[in-house]
């Protein structure tokens, strides 16, 4: 038998987890009739999260397709809404004074009181006509491909042509002054919207924050969402990460860093009241700007290094079990690797199915030997999670020596795994293995 080529996500050279993200999607431009149907991301960024009590904020606006490089400003007659949400409604605040900084709107405000503050942020809807065929490009492209699926599995993705009304929201944190009451859970109404469900700004590396993705009142399940993280002086940013929200409309992101980061969805539906008129959809778009606590950027967290309080991810509690799988493979420790294993796991790889004794028996200390053998780089591509049902799938790149052979592989790996209960810890029930040469 030849050594496989299982997916860690522990591959430095301490076997400590190192998240590596997908890339983001690019927009491109749609033939559809009119100049173009890309929609730039919109986000807000403060250039200070912290200010002093009775100091100037300063928000810039950024448009564009990759976080956080703005393309061209937006118009100051664009913003249909600019607010400072307080930790109670008495303590908001209109923003304004608006002025274009070289390609950004910058907003200058000197907020009262004190404490943690919401800058909520939204435009003015914008309408264009395309294809059906050009709207479900779109929305791929601009990584709605849940959206996609989901109406076109109902049978409601539009065929003929369409009016596409989108309308953009955009929100932060800033702390103004020190120890004053915190705001981050407060809602700004938008039709869409991230509430974080814990304070971005206490989430160390290695933990998770839990984010609630709302339509209105209503929590999203299901939601598909975009994070990542900008990048900093000579450290480059961190690729894409893909996230599903939970049947509570929660998503959770591992920090794998200290930094800025962003997060980002969609939603879509068909527009009431169109009689008469071209069907006409819906589509809003909201993002979420935070800064985690400074750290250790240099180390990344080990598998036993995530935060195991009951606010963490049902997702991430998932991926730490492969983790905890592959770190076990790249040290050596067999018997880790097999108490991570059901006793009816099915291992899926070349054509063959191989039982928890068969593996042990054949491919475990090839793969043992292997992972401990040869470095990679490795990217977390979704994990989702249904009850008690999860499944995580990552893609990687090897490359090094093995009995003095050179490799140079990609691989894919699926596993699926179960628990007992939420309190249970999660076993895995069936792994699928698959490389090639590149």
């Amino acid at each position: 038998m030849t050594a496989r080529t299982p997916m860690r996500l522990a591959a430095t050279s301490s076997h400590r987890v190192r998240w590596v993200f997908i890339p983001l999607l690019t927009a491109i431009a749609l033939v559809t009739g009119v100049s173009s149907a890309v929609a730039h991301d919109f986000w807000v960024i403060p250039d200070a999260f912290q200010v002093t009590s009775g100091g100037s904020l300063t928000l810039r606006t950024i448009t564009g397709t990759r976080f956080a490089t703005s393309e061209s400003p937006v118009p100051a007659d664009r913003i249909a809404e600019a607010r400072l949400l307080g930790a109670t409604p008495d303590e908001d605040e209109r923003l304004g004074a608006f002025v274009v900084s070289g390609k950004s709107l910058v907003i200058e405000h000197r907020p009262s009181g004190r404490g943690e503050r919401v800058v909520a942020l939204s435009l003015l809807p914008s309408s264009r006509r395309m294809s059906g065929e050009d709207f479900a490009r779109y929305l791929r492209l601009e990584g709605a491909v849940d959206l996609v699926d989901r109406y076109t599995r109902d049978g409601r993705m539009p065929s003929d042509s369409i009016v596409m009304h989108s309308v953009k929201y955009a929100k932060t944190l800033v702390e103004i002054g020190a120890g004053g009451p915190r705001a981050f859970s407060r809602a700004a109404g938008h039709p869409l919207e991230f509430i974080p469900l814990s304070d971005p700004s206490s989430v160390r590396v290695g933990e998770t924050l839990a984010l609630r993705v709302m339509v209105g009142d209503r929590p999203v399940s299901g939601a598909q969402v975009h994070a990542g993280r900008a990048s900093s002086g000579t450290v480059a940013s961190d690729k894409e990460l893909t996230l599903f929200a939970d049947a509570a409309g929660i998503v959770y992101l591992p920090i794998a860093r200290a930094g800025l980061w962003n997060v980002r969805t969609a939603d879509a539906a068909p527009a009431a009241g169109n009689a008469g008129m071209p069907a006409a959809w819906d589509v809003r778009w909201a993002t979420f700007v935070f800064s985690t606590a400074a750290g250790v950027e240099a180390s990344s967290p080990s598998p036993t290094s995530f935060s195991t309080a009951r606010s963490a991810s049902d997702s991430a509690s998932a991926v730490k079990a492969v983790a905890e799988f592959q770190s076990a493979l790249s040290r050596g420790d067999s018997a880790a690797v097999l108490a991570l294993l059901a006793s009816d796991v099915v291992i899926l790889e070349s054509g063959d199915a191989e039982t928890r004794a068969g593996y042990r028996s054949h491919h475990l200390a090839a793969d043992i030997g292997y992972a401990r053998a040869i470095p990679a780089s490795h990217v977390l591509v979704s994990a989702h999670v249904d009850g008690n049902t999860a499944w995580v799938s990552s893609t990687s790149v090897a490359q090094g020596q093995l009995n003095g052979k050179a490799v140079n592989s990609a691989g894919a790996e699926l596993m699926v795994l179960t628990r007992a209960g939420a309190r249970s810890p999660w076993v895995i029930r069936a792994i699928h293995w698959s490389s090639r040469r590149k």
